[in-house]
């Protein structure tokens, strides 16, 4: 019994890029991934890294978050946020049962 797809990303964003990180994830959530499948997001902020976030993602389906994975706009996004990331990216999936 799954409820809904969460997709849970950590970033560690360069000193000094943080707003813009957080517009540019703002942006990308609410105009370019909710009309793909996107239910919600919450953006947390580290209390012991002020430059670590992890991103929570809350979509419809896998498949969903899937094929937005592959649409041309979200890869530019990518393109346009690696220069603020500090190292790689870390993600989890999950399964909302509760």
């Amino acid at each position: 019994m799954v409820f809904m797809y969460v997709h849970v990303a950590l970033f560690n964003i360069q000193e000094g890029a943080d707003i813009t990180f957080l517009e540019m994830q703002k942006f990308e959530e609410n105009y370019d991934a909710k009309p793909h499948g996107l239910d919600h997001f919450h953006i947390l902020q580290d209390r012991a890294n002020p430059h670590r976030y992890w991103l929570l993602e809350y979509w419809d389906s896998k498949e969903a978050r899937d094929k937005f994975e592959e649409l041309p706009i979200h890869k530019e996004f990518h393109k346009n946020r690696a220069p603020i990331l500090d190292g790689e990216r870390e993600s989890y999936e999950l399964d909302l049962v509760v």
